[in-house]
Parts: structure tokens; C-alpha cells; sequence
């Protein structure tokens, strides 16, 4: 639970045990994947160490304002930079990124942000997951409509990217 990449050292000796070791799990790289918010020394760490897993990143916006908005805590982090690091991890790794992309009802979903998106991701190994917002009463934030998602998907197909919408068991989209 939690952000892996701020338990480095822990999350390197699982990766050791889970691919490496005839006890463990002896996965593929393959088959192993980190989800990161996008701690960038991690990152860095991931590649210097040559630790063979795929990349999951919490992108959810597609601009530096907007992540602010969203993802507050990672202001450390600034998008210009994740995305350099992004690429060198692909140059080390060949590995496609999956860029993970929260759907939120008139936030994220906006026809121009997909096209931001499309700006920023075209022409690199990616592969975006659009993920239904699941609405919480406690916050004044709900889910984009299946219209919505599903236009924001289009944009982002037409512009080159590879791209899938979450499904949720136990849930109907709007």
C-alpha cells in the first residue's frame, strides 16, 4: 500500500525475490509492474539499479496546473521533468509506459485536455488507462458520463495513442 518508490530499497528486494529467486514467484518482468505517482528519484533509481519491471504512472492531467489541482503533494515533481525522465526510462528499459488517467466529470474529461494529452504522449512507447473516477460522497467530485469517456478515448486513438478505459466489476457507468 502506498507510493512504492518512497520504499525503494524494500520494493527492490521484493522485485528480487518475486522475479529472481526459485522460492519466489519466478514472474517475467513481464508480468511485474510498478505504479508509481511519479517520484522521479525512484525513477531514476529504477533505472540505474536496471530493476526489469514495467511502469505504471498516475498521470491524471495532462498540464502542471491541473496535477496540482489533483495531485497537490507531487508540486516536487513537475510534469517537464517526469516526462524526461519518462523517456530515459524507456530508452534503458524498451519498455512501453502505462500512464494511468483519472475520468473525472468536467475536470479531466474535457475534449482539449485529451489533445494535451495526444501533445504530450505522441510519438512515445505509451499506452493510456482511462479510469472511471469511482465518486466519493465526501468529496464534490463525480465520475465523467460513458459519452464523455468514451469521446475523450476517440481523441486520444485518432491522435496515435494506444488507449483502454478501465472496466470496474460491481459498478455501472453513467
Amino acid at each position: 500500500m502506498g507510493e512504492p518508490l518512497l520504499n525503494y530499497e524494500n520494493v527492490k528486494k521484493a522485485i528480487e525475490i518475486v522475479l529472481r529467486q526459485e522460492a519466489g514467484l519466478s514472474l517475467s518482468r513481464r508480468h511485474v509492474t510498478i505504479s508509481t505517482a511519479g517520484i522521479i528519484p525512484g525513477i531514476k533509481q529504477l533505472i540505474k539499479d536496471e530493476i526489469p519491471v514495467k511502469l505504471a504512472i498516475s498521470l491524471h492531467a495532462p498540464n502542471q496546473a491541473l496535477r496540482d489541482k489533483i495531485m497537490p503533494n507531487l508540486k516536487m515533481y513537475p510534469l517537464d521533468e517526469l516526462n524526461k525522465v519518462m523517456s530515459e526510462y524507456v530508452r534503458a528499459s524498451d519498455n512501453r509506459i502505462f500512464y494511468e488517467y483519472i475520468m473525472i466529470k468536467n475536470m479531466t474529461d474535457k475534449p482539449e485536455l485529451a489533445k494535451e494529452l495526444v501533445t504530450m504522449l505522441r510519438g512515445k512507447l505509451a499506452h493510456v488507462n482511462l479510469i472511471p473516477y469511482n465518486t466519493n460522497p465526501a468529496i464534490d467530485l463525480v465520475e465523467s458520463d460513458t459519452a464523455a469517456i468514451e469521446n475523450f478515448k476517440k481523441i486520444l486513438e485518432i491522435g496515435g495513442l494506444t488507449v483502454t478505459v478501465r472496466d470496474s466489476l460491481g459498478r455501472k457507468m453513467k
